[in-house]
């Protein structure tokens, strides 16, 4: 053992004795009362070999060197500079700090700097967290309570111990410990009950019982209860006293009672040492009353411990609890009742939603299309003797190998713990498909100019894979058709100002940079190929899509286009298909300039402004989403709080304007450190977060998938065909169209009719456009519809008839016209008063072609074609008999089949 670490191990043995808990930086928790930090960070990268707190606050440093070092006046200087130099995020009790301490194991050395003149004296053992907070006259009632020892107790009952201690450090006056039935819950009471009574200010605890029995059993536990400083049993260091006569021994440190018996000694009645009182208030339920002449004040009892809290502490028995109303209430229970936290307290707020901009009308809606695949669903299998490549993440280092077993992987584990470039290029191909097919038939056919869209992506390595994929996927592109907007990708900024107005710049991959805040007006398409947990986040994700723009500003940036009337979120993972919880954003940008580790550190020692709440709560969203099953599990274990859970209350509570602000980090801040108990007093959990933040990835070469299915989603599909039932059922009687229809009027339903529908249906929902809402009705029932094979099919403004017609249920089939064209005019001609003519014929099928894709043809629709009426007034002989031919040929075409 080298000299240094001889020293450090007599320091350590000594700082132990005296109470100190020793623990290295990331270690640190504000639930130790009294912490040695080693190499604790001051300013200018300064390390104090042991930074002393109190409570959570600094109160001194120790120097150390090694054993046959002198404590000579250069360490001293050493060392009391140290004092000056505090951190500004760590809380203090003075600053500059009062106490230094010199030590090299064989010798320990003390000074207060608050008597310059002073020597340095020398201390046979190091000061305990009791005496240095005497020393110090600090007042707070719980600054002096030494480290809890985990020797000969289980993590449950150090848990319930210290969470007490900090509840009541924090200024609580009530506490629950919930504990299992044999976990040890009067055991834990007995060493609180001592630790209160041995280093604060308390003198008097009330043990509270349901049944006199128990009040027997806790007697004894305390007579057997030797986890005391100098091993003898707890009460022959305290008295302590089950109450069996009115009189209470001024000196008794801790009295067991039931709660009849005391109000007996509060109402000054007799006390016999029997069970009788309990039985002869049963049968009343009648609030007590304690009377005006009350044996004992209300300051008696400096704590009460409320022994399997039953229901009289809420009862008809409270005024006897609540008389002491001076007293810390600790509740012990392993089944708490809603009337339990009822007693020991809890509440919520909302936000203007994005759902709510869109149904004012300030945002575009969007559709669904949906990309299923086997991996993505359903994981898939890393075969025996198959290559991998496999990163570490925390380090980059890649590793080529072979599978010795074979290994199943979760659709969830994708692009986290495993990425599979099959899967990635057969989304992108899905997608590329489904583009000029599905989405936008509307528009010419052309990979240069397909829609701005928008990637999510799991990492910046998956977005990099996505990156490297696409370029295959569309193949002769220019060289920014795709590009990543990641910080690693360079001047995020312009990068994002080019996505928005470059016409070569189509496809953009990202994690979170763009997915906050950023406006992209002519974005068009959101492809997520990562999941999200959290409802805001996915809800900012979305939003980025939901910018109108005007249709010649759309085309300057995307040629083909024609108008932004809603944008398509493309779901490459089930991210629209499940409860998301209620938490916020990453913001990157913070998350560049402060390390996880250091914030973690940092919100430790009780930094908690808004900014650094809201970036842990920011990143334990992100490493939940990324986290397995397993990995969330183990992570609540260790923390006894989920991720999202935490998440969860830190973003409410910001939300919360009842919030005190974070003012000084000496401060109290109890309501913030509540927020962050849990985290920041488990170094265990700490550590697991920033492994999960890490993690390892298995690269396949070239990994396998399959497609299950691509289309639009049936909720949404529901969704749009129900509301443009309702309105063509609840506007059948003011629009003229849907008159005629419903009616099924013989007046003809004109090309100006039909454009008053549609400007009308278009105003009342985006998602009422023809083309959007047949692809609706076939996704829903695609033996009932027939596809829009053709252009000609797809612009039939007449279209429109059918989806009405359809949406009155007048029709079990949606058919288009153009469709029918031919065989409806067959029909026509055979049911004519006369046979037509081969020229006649000829050049009715001309009309037949109007009306099957504008509405009915009349004279008036002839004045931008004068040479057609010129014929058919030619081959039927008269202006009469043409207008005759037309209507009846435009109100058959026309008619419900």
């Amino acid at each position: 053992m080298l000299p240094e670490e001889k020293a450090r191990q007599i320091i350590n043995r000594r700082l132990e004795d005296a109470g100190w808990k020793i623990v290295c930086r990331d270690e640190y928790s504000p639930t130790t009362s009294a912490t040695a930090v080693e190499e604790g960070l001051l300013q200018g990268n300064l390390e104090a070999d042991y930074l002393l707190f109190l409570n959570g606050k600094a109160i001194g440093v120790l120097e150390a060197k090694k054993e046959a070092a002198n404590l000579s006046e250069v360490v001293a200087k050493q060392a009391e500079n140290y004092t000056h130099k505090l951190s500004d995020w760590y809380q203090y009790w003075q600053n500059p700090l009062p106490f230094v301490y010199l030590s090299n194991g064989r010798e320990l050395h003390f000074k207060d700097l608050r008597k310059p003149d002073s020597e340095y004296e020398v201390l046979s053992e190091m000061h305990s967290p009791k005496e240095m907070a005497q020393m110090a006259g600090i007042t707070d009632e719980y600054a002096g309570l030494p480290h809890l020892l985990s020797k000969d107790l289980r993590a449950c009952q150090v848990e319930a111990i210290t969470g007490l201690e900090n509840s009541l450090r924090q200024g609580e006056k009530r506490a629950l410990m919930v504990l299992a039935t044999g976990a040890g819950k009067t055991y834990a009471a007995c060493l609180a009950a001592y630790r209160l009574l041995t280093y604060t200010p308390m003198r008097r605890i009330l043990f509270l019982v349901d049944r006199n029995n128990l009040g027997r059993q806790a007697e004894g536990a305390f007579g057997t209860f030797r986890l005391t400083e100098t091993s003898e049993p707890f009460n022959t260091i305290y008295i302590t006293e089950r109450l069996k006569s009115s009189n209470i021994p001024p000196e008794s440190a801790v009295v067991i009672s039931t709660i009849q018996r005391l109000f007996a000694v509060l109402t000054g009645q007799e006390v016999t040492d029997d069970d009788s009182e309990e039985e002869s208030y049963k049968d009343d339920e009648n609030e007590v009353e304690l009377g005006d002449n009350i044996a004992l004040p209300s300051d008696f009892f400096d704590a009460i411990f409320v022994d399997e809290t039953h229901r009289s502490i809420y009862g008809r028995w409270q005024k006897v609890l609540t008389h002491f109303n001076k007293a810390k209430i600790v509740g012990l229970t392993a089944t708490p009742i809603p009337e339990t936290k009822a007693f020991f307290n809890n509440n919520i707020v909302v936000n203007y939603t994005l759902e709510q901009s869109i149904a004012d009308g300030i945002n575009l809606d969007h559709r669904i299309f949906r990309i299923q695949t086997d991996t993505t669903s359903h994981g898939g299998t890393i075969h025996k003797n198959e290559k991998v490549t496999e990163v570490t993440s925390y380090t980059g280092k890649r590793t080529d190998m072979v599978m010795g077993e074979t290994e199943q992987y979760a659709g969830t584990e994708l692009d986290r713990s495993v990425i599979n470039p099959k899967q990635i290029q057969l989304v992108l191909e899905t997608y590329r498909d489904a583009v000029y097919s599905q989405l936008y038939p509307d528009r010419e056919a052309s990979f240069t100019h397909i829609p701005k869209t928008l990637i999510f992506a799991k990492s910046d390595q998956h977005a990099s894979n996505i990156v490297e994929i696409a370029k295959q996927v569309f193949p002769n592109q220019v060289s920014d058709f795709v590009q990543k907007i990641t910080y690693s990708a360079g001047n995020s900024n312009e990068l994002i100002r080019r996505f928005n107005n470059d016409k070569s710049f189509r496809i953009a991959v990202t994690v979170n940079l763009v997915a906050t805040g950023t406006d992209i007006p002519s974005l068009e398409v959101l492809l997520f190929m990562r999941d999200v947990e959290s409802d805001i986040l996915y809800t900012q994700m979305r939003g980025r899509g939901v910018r109108t723009i005007g249709d010649d500003q759309l085309r300057n940036v995307t040629p083909n286009a024609i108008s932004k009337d809603l944008f398509y979120l493309v779901d490459a993972v089930g991210v629209t298909e499940h409860e998301k919880s209620i938490s916020q954003l990453t913001d990157d940008a913070q998350e560049a300039m402060l390390t996880l580790e250091r914030l973690l550190e940092q919100i430790t020692h009780g930094h908690l402004p808004d900014d650094h709440l809201r970036l842990l709560a920011s990143r334990l969203s992100r490493i939940n989403a990324k986290s397995n099953d397993k990995q969330r599990h183990d992570f609540t274990n260790m923390a006894n709080t989920s991720m999202y859970d935490l998440a969860t209350s830190i973003f409410s509570a910001l939300q919360d304007i009842n919030l005190p602000p974070f003012t000084a980090i000496n401060d109290a801040n109890n309501e913030r450190k509540t927020l962050v108990r849990l985290l920041t007093h488990n170094p265990q959990a700490r550590k697991y977060l920033l492994i999960l933040n890490a993690g390892f990835i298995k690269i396949l070469n070239p990994g396998e998938d399959t497609l299950i299915m691509a289309g639009f989603s049936k909720e949404e599909a529901g969704t749009s065909t129900k509301a443009f039932e309702e309105y063509v059922v609840s506007h059948k009687d003011e629009i003229e169209a849907l008159r005629i229809i419903y009616n099924n009027e013989g007046a003809a339903i004109t090309y100006p009719i039909l454009k008053d529908l549609e400007e009308k249906l278009l105003t009342a929902n985006p998602r009422f456009k023809a083309r959007l809402l047949w692809n609706a009705y076939a996704i829903l029932s695609p033996e009932s519809v027939s596809p829009l094979k053709s252009a000609a099919e797809r612009e039939a403004l007449t279209n429109l008839i059918q989806l009405v017609r359809y949406a009155f249920h007048s029709m079990p089939e949606l058919r288009s016209l153009p469709s029918l064209a031919a065989q409806r005019f067959e029909l026509w001609c055979g049911q004519a008063q006369r046979p037509l003519t081969e020229n006649q014929k000829e050049i009715m099928k001309q009309v037949v072609n109007y009306v099957v894709t504008n509405g009915a043809y009349t004279k008036d629709d002839f004045q931008d074609d004068q040479t057609l009426y010129a014929q058919l007034v030619k081959n039927f002989t008269s202006s009469t008999a043409v207008d005759e031919a037309l209507s009846s040929l435009s109100l058959f075409i026309l008619k419900a089949a």
